[in-house]
């Protein structure tokens, strides 16, 4: 890992005493190209050397009703557990907001408490999964599990996103390598969900686990047939559930159930009307 600053170190240990994951994940994604202190903006509040307060803004280029948008993410509130009640997260997330405004005209978090957020002007976003019972029966070449211990499918993972079509118009995310790396690697320390399609130069995110395949995320320039990625999924599909709106697959046999995400996706600023999901790799 990269030496830091005393600042930096001091922002890992307050970030770390609330994430403790997020400590050697941040250490696991930088040598593949996602370094969190050159991705995240911080604004911080400090007593002496500690960082005692912290709000980080990431920009997220996304599609939003067919328009290729800039948003910020605010990401990684938080106040050491001596210092809360003085308002030190008000003061970081104005600051922090301020900054977004300068160059996005639409904000968006992740929440674990909404009524905090909705004081700034966040509403928030009901997300949904699209689903749909499979009739799997042909079956081709599977797709290859990548590695993030293989430089040549990390760079794999980055040439999927140059140009890459967004999987759908409603909502969508752009060339945004960097945070789909770091959001892998803190959910899975390292590429367990991450598939190639060799031969497309497709990158699909997904489980598939007791004949369930659930798709996350489709990276590349190219777009696959649903039944053509059904046919080289690493196992038997009885169901497939999809993680944003499959606008790209128009098929009247899915079906819908509201997301049961973590936390609650929150916006400020104009977005889209329609029904989405937001890819978990793209969470800020």
């Amino acid at each position: 890992m990269t030496d830091r600053t005393p600042r930096e170190r001091a922002r890992i240990e307050l970030l770390a005493s609330i994430w403790p994951r997020l400590r050697p994940a941040i250490a696991r994604a930088e040598p593949l190209g996602a370094d969190w202190f050159a991705m995240s903006t911080a604004f911080e509040h400090t007593v002496g050397d500690a960082v005692v307060a912290h709000a980080g803004v990431l920009e997220i280029p996304m599609v939003i009703d067919g328009v290729a948008t800039p948003v910020a993410g605010i990401h990684a509130v938080c106040t050491a557990a001596a210092h809360r009640g003085h308002g030190l997260a008000r003061g970081v997330i104005e600051a922090a907001l301020a900054h977004a405004e300068s160059f996005a005209p639409t904000i968006v978090l992740h929440a674990n408490d909404p009524a905090i957020y909705g004081r700034f002007g966040f509403r928030p976003i009901e997300q949904w999964v699209w689903w749909r019972d499979v009739d799997d029966r042909r079956r081709t070449a599977p797709m290859r599990r990548l590695s993030a211990d293989r430089p040549e499918d990390v760079a794999m993972v980055y040439a999927a996103f140059a140009d890459r079509l967004p999987v759908a118009e409603s909502l969508g995310i752009g060339e945004a390598a960097p945070l789909f790396v770091l959001d892998e690697v803190l959910g899975c320390d390292g590429f367990a969900r991450l598939w190639a399609l060799d031969d497309l130069g497709i990158i699909v995110a997904a489980d598939l686990e007791d004949r369930l395949l659930q798709i996350y995320d489709v990276v590349g320039r190219a777009w696959p047939s649903l039944d053509e990625l059904l046919a080289r999924a690493p196992g038997r599909v009885d169901r497939v559930e999809v993680f944003f709106a499959p606008e790209r697959w128009p098929d009247a046999a899915w079906r819908v159930r509201p997301g049961e995400p973590v936390d609650t996706l929150m916006v400020r600023g104009p977005f889209t009307r329609a029904p989405i999901g937001m890819p978990p790799l793209a969470r800020c």
